[in-house]
């Protein structure tokens, strides 16, 4: 029924831990019935800030309890007690989901584990979210957040190069594992709908966390060594463009900062160009410089025919202009001429934004205004529906009667969940081929359409094969599409337009990352495609999403980043901030986009409707901050950077050791970690009582910072790291991308896999995060060359003959 979640019907149990609360919400998002299984003294999330002002502490009152909850009903069990126990088992026996995040092992002894439950339930998808996965060497070591994005080399690649290395300035382990299950779940759900048998998830916030480097994996296998300014090389100048041209990476505006980023070949090399013609109509740009052509400045000044000093003294008239313009001013031109230009909002700044606005993003939700919609679904809406819930106040559906039994669909003949499932993927760069990739990996047949005419910007970017740059080289492309087929159209000419629709009937999947309108303009928009076709799904991802004034603007996840707040709270608070490591939204967002694809999938094979997903990366990166949002639009407080800071640890930093440019990362929580750090690291003028109390160690932060910093200085660093882990305390090294490859934990789980590509030959990829039981994803084939399946697609999946494919050739539809 259009109005209703595509996930309407379907019942999660959610057990979770703060590991995994944002799971639960992404399916009640959906439409699933979650109900929140809390012990007696209330579920973990509820403890964490930001909390009401002058509430701190109070479990109704936590914000971020708040945003994770949002949609969830909750009853109250004690699962160490017989009676209790019996009646989750009777709840998972009518559950379609249930997700757990507690320690390896925790729940066996309470006859609890999947094989127990499993004989209650054989149709039950049953997640479990842990720091490293249910078993391996580091399955049961004593970890935070902060330890665990360590651990799967996100802080080692973030800060300023003369200071230690910085986590991105809120956790964010828990909500990249929380998305990974929740997209992951209804995958598995979408199996047991299939065949009536559920599955056990494996999911690892270590390997989750490994999926936000970008392309820093590829460097060690390709090149032999790590990316450049990072690792043992972070405190190496930074890389030049051009020598001696000073380019910053953010500039000052009237009302805050902006990035301007003019690296990326053309893309960049524009934004110079216009933005020197913007400060010309204002007459801010001295005479020797006005009438330039900007736009290939780079190539000009390699050749000689523009002096570096007269490219500076552009590069400088273009700063001086940016501090009398506010952020709104640089957004609006930024959309218009597509420069790369993203002024760095903070939280504030995302309510005020008018994009944000104009797409009815704000949806306030019993007396709080809260980010609205992950992604906007045509024929089944994400509504937010409830408040997060008060402790036990759905404890009736303890007793709830047996909801019908469900029959299964027809299960598919292949391999892989999606097995039979039709994938045109007409997306480039990160989000919507990481999107396509996970359908791909579960068997899906996706065709993923490119153009030697307008490269895919991940073709030209490094890592590069034996560092020799080419078109089929880069493992930067190769890990984010591998398991496709590879076609060459040209969109450009109408006979491309023309193949592009065949492609598109064939498929009952469309994804594209256009800019809004170029669908439409090749006539392969959702509304001419499913004229004739109501059960085509279709997938559109962009920034700022499919209308709204500011759709066109265009850019990638550095900038969306900077337009989500990530910038604003990621840095050390005397200093300008240092942001999250390269793109990053584009590592959130398609978990989002996933989860709202596998749904309308469901939606589709229960109702045969098909619909258009708009998935907004900025819109959907929000949400990893929604609890400080909420501070705002509650408190009225404005996130700012932390440095090495936190609410709920202390001691919580990174300790330089032994080695160059070695750290490892700290995180003390509870009194029984604080006291075996006391211990272990001899900090005996710390001995009183009173710093047991996290609120006590936090007004002497400093100077226990610095006695740790001592007691670091000069360690080796992974013995360290293993001496803490055995006292108790939350430790980990602060991997290196080289250190992942060595890395035993990742090794256990079989994390890189080695796929034979054509050009590059055997280079490991990046594994699937999750395992799952029943149906496991995995690499089918290596990222294809350019149209390296191109006379395959036409011949075997869209059925052309020779004088077909000919003509097709002849037109230019074929590059």
């Amino acid at each position: 029924m259009e109005g209703e979640g595509p996930l309407r019907g379907t019942r999660i149990i959610d057990a979770s831990t703060a590991r995994a609360e944002l799971a639960g919400r992404i399916l009640a998002d959906l439409g699933a019935e979650v109900i929140k299984v809390e012990p007696p003294a209330g579920a973990q999330a509820r403890s964490l800030p930001p909390f009401v002002r002058g509430r701190e502490g109070e479990a109704e009152a936590s914000l971020y309890w708040a945003a994770l909850a949002l949609g969830k009903r909750s009853v109250v069990l004690d699962i160490e007690q017989e009676g209790d126990r019996e009646r989750l088992r009777q709840l998972l026996a009518d559950a379609d989901v249930f997700i757990e995040s507690f320690d390896p092992g925790h729940l066996a002894p309470l006859e609890l584990a999947y094989p127990q439950v499993r004989e209650l339930n054989p149709a039950l998808v049953y997640v479990s979210v842990t720091p490293f996965g249910q078993d391996g060497p580091d399955a049961g070591i004593p970890t935070t957040e902060l330890t665990i994005e360590a651990a799967g080399g996100l802080v080692g690649l973030q800060g300023d190069n003369d200071r230690p290395p910085i986590p991105i300035g809120f956790p964010q382990a828990a909500f990249h594992a929380g998305a990974q299950a929740a997209a992951d779940a209804i995958i598995a759900l979408y199996a047991a709908r299939q065949s009536g048998l559920g599955q056990h998830l494996d999911v690892s916030m270590q390997a989750a966390i490994v999926w936000t480097l970008m392309n820093a994996t590829g460097y060690l296998p390709n090149t032999g060594r790590n990316p450049p300014n990072t690792s043992e090389f972070r405190a190496d100048p930074p890389m030049q463009i051009l020598p001696g041209l000073a380019l910053p990476r953010y500039a000052e505006c009237a009302d805050g900062i902006t990035i301007a980023r003019f690296g990326l070949g053309r893309y960049g090399w524009r934004t110079l160009h216009f933005t020197m013609r913007w400060a010309e109509s204002h007459n801010a740009v001295p005479e020797d410089l006005c009438g330039i052509d900007w736009q290939n400045w780079v190539e000009d000044a390699v050749e000689g025919a523009l002096p570096v000093e007269q490219l500076q003294r552009a590069i400088d008239t273009m700063l001086a202009f940016f501090r009398t313009r506010s952020k709104t001013e640089i957004l609006a031109f930024a959309t218009e001429t597509k420069g790369n230009h993203a002024p760095v909002l903070d939280v504030a700044d995302l309510r005020a934004d008018p994009q944000l606005a104009a797409r009815d993003y704000w949806i306030r939700v019993g007396d709080r205004l809260h980010p609205g919609p992950f992604a906007k679904l045509s024929r089944a809406p994400i509504r937010l529906r409830s408040p997060a819930p008060a402790l036990g106040e759905a404890q009736v559906l303890l007793e709830s009667p047996r909801r019908p039994a469900r029959g299964p669909w027809a299960t598919p003949e292949g391999d892989g969940v999606f097995a039979g499932l039709k994938v045109a993927d007409f997306a480039w760069v990160g989000v919507g081929p990481l999107i396509t990739k996970a359908l791909a990996d579960q068997g899906a047949t996706v065709v993923h359409v490119e153009s030697e005419t307008v490269l895919d910007l991940l073709r030209i970017l490094p890592p590069f094969k034996d560092d020799e740059a080419g078109t089929n080289r880069s493992q930067f492309m190769a890990n984010f599409n591998s398991s496709k087929l590879g076609i060459s159209i040209d969109l450009a000419t109408d006979a491309g337009q023309k193949l592009g629709r065949r492609l598109c009937d064939w498929a009952d999947v469309v994804v594209e990352s256009f800019t809004p309108g170029n669908m439409k303009k090749f006539g392969l928009d959702y509304e001419t495609l499913s004229r004739s076709r109501p059960e085509l799904v279709m997938l559109s991802t962009c920034l700022r999403g499919q209308t709204g004034p500011q759709a066109g603007y265009t850019g990638f996840g550095n900038q969306g980043a900077a337009l989500a707040g990530f910038h604003s709270i990621t840095g050390w608070p005397d200093r300008q901030p240092c942001g999250p490591w390269g793109a990053y939204s584009d590592f959130i967002a398609p978990r989002f986009g996933v989860s709202a694809l596998a749904a309308a999938l469901i939606h589709r094979a229960e109702t045969g409707e098909g619909q258009f997903i708009d998935l907004s990366q900025i819109e959907a990166a929000i949400h990893f901050l929604e609890p400080l949002v909420l501070d705002y639009t509650v408190n009225g407080r404005v996130a700012g950077m932390m440095g090495h800071d936190s609410p709920t640890a202390c001691p919580h930093g990174v300790y330089q050791t032994a080695g160059l440019e070695r750290y490892v990362a700290i995180a003390v929580e509870t009194r029984e970690q604080w006291q075996a750090l006391r211990s272990v690291a001899g900090l005996e003028a710390f001995g009183d009582e009173a710093l047991t109390r996290l609120e006590s160690r936090r007004a002497k932060r400093d100077e226990i910072d610095a006695a740790v910093r001592e007691w670091c200085r000069g360690r080796e660093p992974f013995e360290l790291a293993r001496r803490l882990q055995a006292a108790g305390v939350p430790a980990h090294v602060v991997l290196r991308p080289s250190d992942l490859y060595e890395n035993a934990q990742l090794a256990h789980r079989g994390f890189f896999v080695t796929l034979d590509h054509t050009e590059m030959g055997p280079t490991p990829y990046n594994k699937p995060v999750t395992r799952f039981s029943r149906t496991p994803a995995r690499l089918r084939r290596a990222a294809p060359c350019l149209g390296e399946h191109t006379e395959q697609v036409l011949r075997e999946i869209l059925g052309l003959d020779d004088d077909e494919i000919t003509q097709y050739a002849i037109a230019g539809a074929l590059s």
